[in-house]
C-alpha cells in the first residue's frame, strides 16, 4: 500500500526531537540503516529500555511487513512507559491502530485514531499521526468524498504541530490523493466501477489545485515520491517517455524490502499504462506484483485493481474473450467489497464530519487487550447496565485474580477496569441524549438506564470525559 511511505515518514517526524539520526535516515529513505540503529537499543531487556526508541523500531518493522514483530516492539513500548497512564493509554491506542491499519482492519483503526483525537493530553504530533491514519484509510477505501475535509483537518494539525515538515507531509498526501483520483478518473478506465461509484458526486477542487507538487526539501524520501507522482501523472496522460523515470522509485522501494509498497508501485504504473494504451507496460508491471496461485490474496483490496488492470492489458491486446472473463471476476469482487464496505463506512466517516469528541461506532479496546482479557471486556460491554457490575465479578468470568486483572487492563489500555466501565458508560449515556431519532431521553433517566444511581457521580464522570455537563449535551 502506498501508506507505508507517509506512515514512516511521520514516524520520523514524530520522533525528530528524541532520535535525530533515526529521523534522518528515515526522511532520507536508508530505512535498512535506520532499522539497524535502533535494532541494539530496542533489544535491551533492562529498566533503561526507551520507549520511544521500541515503538520507532516497531514502526520500522511494521513498514517492512513484519508484523508479529511490530507488535511485540509495540507492547515492549508500552510496558517501558512509565511517566503516566494518560502516556500510555494514548500510545495504546496509536500502535493498536496502525497495527490494525496495516492488516485492513480500517474500522478498528479509526476508532484507535479517534480514541488518540479525543485524548486531551495528546501531543499535537501525535494528533497528526492519527489524522494521517484516517485520511489514508479513506483513501483506500474509495471515500473521497470524506476524505477532502479530513485532509483539511490534517492540515490544520500540521500547523499546530509546527515545523520540522510536518505541513509539507499533509499537502503531499493532499497531491498524492489528486494524482490518484485523476488516474481512475482517465478515459480509458470509465468502466473501472468500484472507484468510479466511489467518485460519484467528488467535487473538483476537493484535493486542491494541482498546479505543482509541493515542496519537501527537509524530506528526501517524499521529494522522490512527488517526482514519481509527477512523472506517473505525465506518462498515463501522454507523454510515454516519462515511464523510465519511474523506475528508480520501483527500484528503491524493491531493495528497501517495502513488499507491499513496491506492489502498490506496480499496481499505480500499471493504472496510468492503461490510462495511456500502453498495454505491454501495463502487463510487465502486474507481472511484477508476483500474483501466484493461491486463494488468500483474493480477498485483499489491490486485488480488485490487478484484476481490472490485467482484463483491461487483454481488452487492448484484441484478446477479448479473457478480457470478459477477467473483467466479470473484477465485477463480482467489486460487489463483495461494496457490500463489505457498506458495513463499514458508517464507523469510517462518522467522525470526518463531527468534533474529535464524537464516539466512535467501532471498539478500539478488544484491539489493545490479550486474547484472554478481551473476554473479561466482552462481558463487561454485556452487563453494563448492571449497577452492581464490579471488578471482582470480571476477573472472576476469566478465571485471574483481581489484581491480575488491574494489571493488564492498565499496561494495555492505560485505564483501570473501574474507569473503563465509568467512561463506557458515559459513552452510552451520551448516545441517549444525542438520539436523532426524536427519542432522547432525560438525563436522569439515561443515567438510571446505564447503571448511574447518583447525580453527583454522573455529573463529574461525564464532565471528565466531555468537558461537559449532561444537561449541556441534551440541550444541543
Amino acid at each position: 500500500m502506498f501508506s507505508s511511505v507517509y506512515f514512516v515518514l511521520a514516524s520520523s517526524l514524530c520522533a525528530a526531537d528524541a532520535l535525530p539520526a533515526y529521523a534522518r535516515l528515515g526522511a532520507e529513505g536508508r530505512l535498512g540503516e535506520a532499522c539497524a540503529t535502533l535494532a541494539s537499543r530496542a533489544e535491551r531487556e533492562d529498566e533503561t529500555a526507551d520507549p520511544i526508541v521500541l515503538q520507532a523500531y516497531a514502526d520500522i518493522q511494521l513498514a517492512l511487513g513484519r508484523l508479529i514483530e511490530a507488535e511485540e516492539g509495540y507492547r515492549k513500548a508500552q510496558r517501558a512507559i512509565r511517566q503516566s497512564r494518560d502516556a500510555l493509554r494514548i500510545a495504546s491506542c496509536r500502535n493498536a491502530g496502525w497495527l490494525a491499519f496495516f492488516q485492513d482492519r480500517f474500522s478498528t483503526a479509526v476508532a484507535c485514531f479517534n480514541r488518540v483525537l479525543e485524548e486531551p493530553e495528546a501531543s499535537a504530533a501525535q494528533r497528526f499521526e492519527s489524522r494521517l491514519g484516517k485520511s489514508l484509510v479513506l483513501l483506500h477505501l474509495g471515500c473521497l468524498g470524506a476524505v477532502g475535509q479530513q485532509l483539511e483537518m490534517l492540515a490544520q494539525t500540521a500547523e499546530q504541530a509546527g515545523a520540522g515538515g510536518f505541513a509539507d507531509l499533509a499537502a503531499s498526501l493532499r497531491y498524492d490523493a489528486r494524482i490518484q483520483h485523476e488516474l481512475r478518473e482517465a478515459e480509458p478506465l470509465r468502466d473501472h466501477i468500484y472507484w468510479r461509484s466511489a467518485a460519484q458526486g467528488v467535487l473538483p477542487d476537493t484535493f486542491g489545485a494541482i498546479a505543482s507538487a509541493p515542496s519537501s526539501a527537509s524530506m528526501p524520501l517524499l521529494a522522490q515520491r512527488l517526482e514519481y507522482l509527477a512523472h506517473l501523472q505525465r506518462f498515463a496522460f501522454g507523454a510515454k517517455g516519462h515511464c523510465e523515470r519511474l523506475d528508480p522509485h520501483l527500484k528503491w522501494a524493491a531493495a528497501s524490502g517495502l513488499a507491499e509498497y513496491h506492489r502498490s508501485l506496480c499496481l499505480e504504473v500499471s493504472v496510468a499504462a492503461v490510462a495511456a494504451q500502453a498495454p505491454h507496460t501495463a502487463e510487465t508491471m502486474l507481472g511484477h506484483c508476483r500474483v501466484g496461485n493461491g486463494v488468500a490474496h483474493q480477498h485483499k483490496r489491490w486485488y480488485l485493481e490487478y484484476l481490472y488492470c490485467l482484463s483491461k492489458v487483454r481488452q487492448q491486446q484484441g484478446r477479448g474473450h479473457e478480457s470478459t472473463e477477467l473483467y466479470g471476476r473484477y465485477a463480482l469482487a467489486s460487489i463483495s467489497h461494496v457490500r463489505a464496505d457498506s458495513i463499514l463506512m458508517p464507523a469510517v466517516t462518522a467522525e470526518a464530519a463531527s468534533p474529535a469528541g464524537a464516539q466512535p461506532r467501532a471498539d478500539d479496546v478488544s484491539a489493545r487487550l490479550p486474547a484472554k482479557y478481551r473476554r473479561a471486556y466482552r462481558y463487561l460491554m454485556e452487563h453494563l447496565d448492571q449497577r452492581d457490575l464490579s471488578v471482582r465479578e470480571l476477573a472472576a468470568q476469566i478465571g485471574v485474580t483481581e489484581r491480575a486483572l488491574q494489571a493488564a487492563f492498565k499496561t494495555h489500555l492505560g485505564l483501570s477496569p473501574s474507569e473503563l466501565i465509568r467512561q463506557r458508560r458515559m459513552e452510552r449515556i451520551r448516545e441517549e441524549l444525542t438520539r436523532e431519532d426524536g427519542g432522547a431521553t432525560g438525563v436522569l433517566d439515561a443515567a438510571h438506564k446505564w447503571g448511574i444511581q447518583h447525580r453527583s457521580t454522573l455529573i463529574n464522570s461525564y464532565r471528565k470525559v466531555f468537558q461537559e455537563a449532561p444537561s449541556e449535551t441534551l440541550a444541543r
